[in-house]
């Protein structure tokens, strides 16, 4: 029995990898720590700040969730990468996230592995396109 058939009589879903929804939410879902370190690195925000920063600074392309946003800012603050402070805001509490060293270190890193796979992608679609290209000479 293939790897795939046996997955699939195990009950787990084989994803569509022809379908552009999954790798568009999974470049999603792999984008949304980086852009809320991009966004915190600009200004310390609250948290739903933080969800309407990412949205609009990415044209909508990486549009987290709170209940995303929430769960890295913990992370992010337990791990040293941000610090918090409880401020009122239009007479509300809230808690306002702002990177510390670590976390803009963490950010500079990020952009170079960012752009590194970034040049990866781009060379894969040149390859690719030439490929192409080659498949109609020959045809």
């Amino acid at each position: 029995m293939t790897k795939a058939k046996s997955e699939a009589a195990a009950g787990r879903r084989i994803p569509d990898y022809s379908d552009p929804s999954y790798w568009r939410g999974t470049i999603k879902m792999s984008l949304s720590k980086f852009f809320v370190l991009s966004v915190l690195h600009r200004k310390p925000m609250h948290g739903y700040e933080v969800v309407q920063a990412v949205e609009k600074s990415t044209n909508g392309c990486c549009s987290p969730s709170e209940g995303t946003v929430y769960p890295v800012l913990n992370e992010f603050e337990a791990g040293g990468y941000l610090s918090s402070t409880a401020e009122v805001v239009q007479g509300r509490s809230r808690k306002v996230y702002a990177l510390t060293e670590k976390g803009r270190d963490a950010f500079q890193v990020a952009v170079d592995a960012w752009l590194e796979a970034t040049d990866c992608i781009v060379e894969s679609r040149r390859m690719a396109a030439g490929a192409v290209k080659g498949e109609e000479r020959e045809g």
